[in-house]
């Protein structure tokens, strides 16, 4: 594998895209810079797709965009070789109020998402230009674009759509997601949900003895913060948002709260979710037996509801497949190699959320690799991007896509065609 990589990267035509690349980075980071400034809060993606679309179109490609809003062209090989989609987010986690300013200070630029993904995007473009002007032909397939819905509440809605329509037709997957010279191989799972709690309300002070939802919502967090989780497979809980509540003087007849629960290990996160649906049982439970018994409320029963009882709706809103694929597998193993002969030394990360997670819950190779040069205060407004460098990001990048693929003349797949 690694002779074949070495004889790849030193030929004539990959040494030629790799300068290119190199030659290209002023123009790279000028894209980036305006992508992130089109707000891009999932789902609201369609503009960030429409303008990402027509610079891949710029860059000679002949990209479709379909009805979730993703955006992808096929650079087609010789008809040998397995298919690889290669993909960065449109995404951000920034509500489209929030100001989207640029600074700049040498190298280092500061604005809110200019790492997280729209690095990605900007290297996918190089990409794209340098397969262009390079004329390097793959033996097997290049799908290669931007996705929606990776952060947040998007569940990754566009590799959902995008693998329920074309799984039988991709042989593996690349996520081009942030900085740094990193390999995640693994999916980190997480079931998410929007729990609610209804009562019937009243006065503070004349309804007191009422059931209260607010009550009932402490008890179940409570509750689930004495809940004990394995440290392998990593399992984590949280509850992220709590809202409701009418004035400081009503009994709240409704509200709710966010539940964040994840899992590198599928059997785990089933586990866990069994145990905070009883937590939540169990608070309901324990807010009606309480008030039922109460002095107060037989007292004062006759000013509300006597028959009011808290109820609750559990919401699920976000479900990503758990998966992993050993760390010596075949994508993994040659996109380490090939970014090793580029004198890149790898971190590896077994595990993580990204848009990999479906792929590899479908049996497809999957891996999400950095990009280029290094960030900071991810997810934050004073998120940063260092681009010293950033081109051998892109090089890297370059070499993994035809290692997997082969480069006609040159050499071979290292991806397999899977059994459809």
């Amino acid at each position: 594998m690694k002779e074949a990589i070495q004889t790849l990267i030193t030929s004539d035509k990959m040494a030629h895209a790799f300068e290119y690349l190199k030659q290209d980075e002023a123009h790279t980071i000028d894209q980036q810079i305006e992508l992130v400034q089109i707000s891009s809060f999932s789902p609201f993606e369609e503009k960030c797709a429409i303008r990402f679309k027509e610079l891949l179109t710029e860059a000679g490609l002949d990209p479709v965009m379909d009805e979730v809003h993703n955006v992808y062209a096929h650079i087609h090989g010789t008809g040998n070789g397995p298919t690889l989609y290669v993909s960065a987010h449109l995404d951000t986690v920034f509500p489209p109020e929030t100001p989207l300013p640029v600074k700049r200070e040498g190298t280092k630029i500061y604005a809110p998402g200019i790492g997280d993904d729209t690095r990605g995007l900007a290297e996918i473009l190089t990409l794209a230009r340098a397969i262009k002007e390079s004329g390097l032909k793959p033996v097997g397939d290049i799908i290669i674009g931007g996705n929606v819905g990776e952060e947040g509440l998007g569940d990754l809605r566009g590799m959902r759509h995008f693998f329920s329509q074309n799984a039988d037709k991709v042989d593996g997957f690349i996520s081009v997601d942030g900085a740094g010279c990193l390999i995640c191989h693994g999916g980190t799972g997480s079931h998410r949900y929007e729990v609610t709690f209804r009562g019937p309300g009243g006065h503070s002070f004349g309804a007191f003895g009422l059931v209260n939802p607010i009550f009932a919502m402490g008890r179940a967090i409570s509750y689930i913060s004495e809940l004990r989780t394995p440290r392998e497979p990593k399992t984590t809980f949280s509850v992220g948002v709590v809202n409701g509540g009418t004035s400081i003087n009503s009994i709240a007849y409704e509200c709710s709260m966010l539940v964040d629960i994840r899992s590198n290990g599928l059997k785990e996160l089933e586990e866990l979710d069994a145990k905070l649906q009883e937590c939540i049982k169990r608070a309901v439970e324990d807010e009606n037996n309480r008030w039922e018994t109460e002095r107060s409320y037989e007292e004062s029963k006759d000013s509300f509801d006597h028959n009011g009882r808290i109820t609750v709706e559990v919401k699920q809103i976000g479900n990503r497949p758990a998966g992993s694929q050993p760390k010596d597998c075949e994508i993994v193993s040659a996109a380490a190699a090939a970014f090793e002969a580029c004198n890149e030394t790898v971190e590896y990360e077994s595990a993580g959320s990204t848009d990999a997670n479906i792929p590899i819950s479908l049996g497809i190779p999957a891996i999400c690799v950095g990009g280029g040069g290094k960030g900071g205060a991810c997810h934050s407004v004073d998120e940063w991007y260092d681009s010293k460098d950033a081109y051998k990001g892109s090089q890297r990048v370059l070499a993994a896509i035809f290692a997997l693929v082969g480069l006609d003349g040159v050499s071979e797949p290292l991806l397999s065609r899977r059994k459809k």
